[in-house]
């Protein structure tokens, strides 16, 4: 094996645990988000059940008395907030699953760009198939 050849492979090397620790990164970041996601919702449905006028709520370390209504709204855009950025995540993901698979001289995983269909695309769908 020449001295070459040698450095191609260490590079290959490299850039496959590079791939693999930010892909690890980012399954570990997934979860935290998941996680907090949860812990939004439960708040968010333990306050619309809620008939307080005023509600307890920690905003970072904070531990904040607000208006229940102002805390709803406050909790759905943090919810919303994090959605974006665990799709962002997900879209990330697969990329660089892909490009690990590729430097590893695999083909990329089938069905990994796939999305769902739009309402319209499902009622045109639905509307050209037959009647059972």
């Amino acid at each position: 094996m020449s001295q070459s050849d040698l450095n191609k492979s260490i590079e290959i090397i490299n850039k496959t645990e590079e791939l693999a620790d930010k892909i690890l990164v980012n399954k570990q970041e997934l979860t935290v988000m998941d996680k907090r996601r949860q812990e939004t919702r439960e708040a968010l449905r333990l306050m619309e059940k809620s008939d307080e006028p005023k509600v307890w709520i920690t905003v970072g370390s904070m531990l904040v008395k607000m208006k229940r209504d102002q805390a709803i709204q406050l909790l759905k855009k943090d919810q919303e907030q994090i959605s974006q950025q665990i799709n962002l995540i997900y879209s990330e993901q697969k990329i660089l699953v892909n490009k690990h698979r590729d430097v590893e001289f695999k083909s990329p995983f089938s069905g990994t760009n796939l999305k769902a269909l739009d309402r319209k695309e499902f009622d045109a769908l639905k509307a050209n198939l037959p009647m059972l």
